[in-house]
């Protein structure tokens, strides 16, 4: 018998003829090597005349290294197209029928939106035409707010106030379009809240003194205003002298200088400038203010 008169089975017609369709449409449609595929491995379960092919979802699965939703779309596909029939079985796998194509090529084209169309891309399609529908509607807000801003709208209308305006930016209802900054010093200045002084007044509960009127304590080292500040009495000869001292060839009038005295207040002691003896200007107001005497 020569090889023109040599019959091919079903299973190998099958198999060589999904093997031109996918060469055929595989760059135009490449989901048709995945569909093609699943087919093949069922096509090694079938018998000679292309029947009793009944493996398990799970096992095309693992076979063609995809999901079992997967191998039930590329299924669809093989039905829509013509070369698959399925017989379902009552707590069995389905038994698939190899059916050889008929005519010119196969429709892949009106039956791939099975492979196609997944769970996954739908939901995303969807979210995608939500987004665009809101950005659309936003879009025609902004639109509708501009004309009627350019159809002369009173401000009061689109800050959402009831009222009518009174002409001024600072008086509509609402927040302010153009704040000015009088209006800005008038709010701060008429709040409620104040910082209160704390000048002159001890932190301390227990030590603030009763009566007293918030004022700067005069420091220490300030001199007290008196006689000596206006360029009178003796103290303006202080400083002469001190310089006078403080010449490096004057040095006995240096070692003969008297040592520096302190204050003598309570928990005071701080230094007292040269010449000065008793209390410093800090504790005489203390003393003064509190009535109380030095001990």
């Amino acid at each position: 018998m020569s090889t023109d008169d040599r019959v091919q089975s079903v299973r190998n017609a099958w198999t060589n003829a999904l093997r031109a369709e996918v060469l055929r449409v595989g760059r135009r449609i490449p989901e048709v090597a995945r569909v093609v595929t699943v087919g093949m491995w069922i096509a090694t379960y079938a018998d000679a005349d292309g029947s009793n092919a009944f493996p398990g979802r799970d096992t095309l699965a693992t076979l063609s290294g995809c999901s079992q939703e997967t191998v039930t779309r590329a299924v669809r596909v093989l039905m829509g197209v013509g070369v698959l029939a399925r017989k379902r079985r009552p707590n069995a796998s389905a038994m698939y029928q190899l059916l050889m194509p008929l005519g010119g090529g196969l429709d892949w084209q009106a039956h791939i939106h099975h492979m196609t169309e997944t769970r996954q891309r739908v939901a995303r399609r969807k979210e995608k035409e939500q987004r665009a529908a809101q950005a659309d509607g936003r879009n025609a807000s902004g639109d509708a707010v501009r004309k009627a801003s350019a159809a002369g709208v009173p401000d009061s209308v689109r800050v959402g106030g009831s009222g009518p305006g009174s002409g001024t930016p600072d008086s509509v209802r609402g927040r302010p379009r153009n704040a000015s900054g009088d209006a800005v010093r008038t709010a701060s200045a008429s709040g409620v809240y104040q910082y209160i002084p704390t000048s002159g007044r001890d932190p301390l509960p227990d030590h603030t003194l009763a009566g007293l009127e918030p004022q700067p304590q005069t420091p220490a080292r300030e001199a007290a205003e008196d006689e000596s500040s206006r360029g009178e009495g003796p103290a303006v000869a202080a400083p002469r002298q001190a310089r006078a001292e403080a010449d490096p060839d004057n040095i006995p009038a240096i070692l003969a200088r008297p040592p520096i005295a302190r204050c003598e207040g309570p928990d005071c002691g701080i230094p007292l400038p040269y010449g000065a003896s008793g209390l410093c200007d800090g504790c005489k107001t203390y003393l003064t203010t509190t009535g109380r005497t030095a001990s």
